[in-house]
């Protein structure tokens, strides 16, 4: 068995929180990943079998370039989860909020707790490349005087003392991870939810005649997103999100879609996800 599993970013990021969440502390070994396109290429490649990777953030929005990575590498999504984005700020042990003179963290990070950081204007801001190795760099450097912003598993990992918990300015931060493989159009019967791509002709009323189907098959479109197709003009591909009751209602509608478009694509069948509670967080990296 392959038990190991392509993430994005390093020990300790939220890749790998979303991933010990998702199948437990122990099932995987997270391989990271410099980038959501070597994660891909180590799917291609054998590195592993499985791979968590972020498609999209509530305050964010979109990770536009993963839906083109999942298509042109012929990745098929297995299931999903919301991970709530809790930032904590670490440093050495036996240091507080009085000897910290400079924070560093990816800049999505540092932007997202600007309300505690207003709080102490003395202390420089400095973007660095990923949450986890700017707790690692603390870490492996030594660095007094020096607080990282990141997750509370890297804290564990780099062996840091948290001197300030859960300082994002928005608490509803939550981000959506995929559960990915190379596609194998595996039917999940407990399935719920699909994801799909289509492309419609460019013509009036040839998207609402989409909606229409959806619809009529007592099926919620749950996300629409549109993407211009390569090299063309006014020509796009649409991304959906389907959830149903039933996996035959489905079935019938994709059906019916594969005649109505120019072409469609079922980009995987899988299990919906629930948000979780802000009091079942704190178990995540435990």
């Amino acid at each position: 068995m392959n038990n190991k599993c392509l993430i994005q970013g390093y020990q300790g990021s939220y890749h790998e929180t979303a991933m010990r969440s998702y199948f437990g502390p122990s099932e995987y070994e997270a391989i990271p990943c410099d980038s959501f396109d070597i994660l891909a290429k180590g799917l291609d490649d054998g590195v592993a079998n499985i791979a968590v990777m972020a498609i999209e953030n509530s305050i964010a929005g979109s990770i536009l370039q993963n839906y083109r990575i999942l298509r042109e590498h012929d990745l098929e999504i297995i299931g999903e989860q919301y991970l709530r984005i809790q930032h904590q700020l670490m440093a050495l042990p036996n240091q507080n909020m009085n000897d910290i003179h400079t924070v560093i963290s990816h800049p999505m990070a540092i932007n997202q707790c600007l309300e505690f950081l207003n709080k102490y204007p003395g202390i420089e801001r400095k973007e660095f490349s990923d949450t986890a190795l700017a707790a690692k760099e603390i870490f492996e450097q030594k660095k007094s005087g020096v607080a990282a912003i990141a997750s509370r598993l890297a804290a564990e990992i780099y062996n840091l003392n948290v001197i300030a918990k859960d300082i994002e300015t928005v608490t509803s931060n939550y981000t959506r991870f995929f559960t990915v493989q190379k596609k194998k159009n595996e039917i999940i019967e407990a399935a719920d939810k699909a994801s799909i791509y289509l492309k419609v002709k460019h013509e009036r009323g040839s998207l609402l005649e989409v909606l229409e189907v959806i619809n009529n098959n007592f099926i919620n479109l749950s996300k629409l997103q549109s993407f211009p197709v390569l090299g063309e003009v006014q020509e796009y591909y649409f991304y959906l999100d389907l959830e149903f009751d039933s996996l035959d209602d489905y079935k019938r509608c994709i059906k019916v879609l594969k005649d109505k478009c120019v072409s469609c694509e079922t980009m995987g069948l899988y299990k919906r996800a629930s948000v979780p509670r802000k009091e079942s967080i704190n178990a995540i990296a435990e």
